[in-house]
């Protein structure tokens, strides 16, 4: 590999962290502490974040397993595949909380009303 594609690579890896870093990176942190009640906020940002941590332990242990098993492009498909199963979940369970305050959005749990329905104004 010449220097200049390893220069170019490294270039890519930082964009993507950059990217990752002003996007989706601190995302679950916003959304977490945004749709847990007051009361139990504290449980809750325990189990997102444990979630999270774990997830990413998950992914670390099986990563070069796996590229030694299935190779460089089927591993990636194998992670590609589960990225779309996690946004079909996303869409299907995450609610939309843009222009609602936390709040309404406490009153709506505690009404007992869906978890996807908690962002809608009444």
């Amino acid at each position: 590999h010449s220097p200049s594609a390893q220069y170019f690579a490294i270039a890519m890896l930082l964009m993507f962290i950059v990217g990752f870093a002003m996007s989706a990176g601190p995302l679950i942190w916003v959304l977490c502490s945004e749709i847990q009640p007051l009361k139990g906020r504290d449980f809750g940002i325990t189990c997102s974040t444990a979630t999270n941590w774990i997830a990413n332990m998950i992914v670390g242990a099986t990563f070069l397993t796996m590229l030694n098993t299935l190779g460089n492009a089927n591993t990636f498909w194998v992670y590609a595949a589960l990225n779309v199963l996690f946004i079909l979940l996303t869409l299907w369970l995450v609610p939309e909380t843009k222009h609602v305050s936390l709040e309404h959005i406490e009153r709506n749990l505690m009404k007992g009303r869906k978890l996807r329905e908690i962002g809608a104004h009444d």
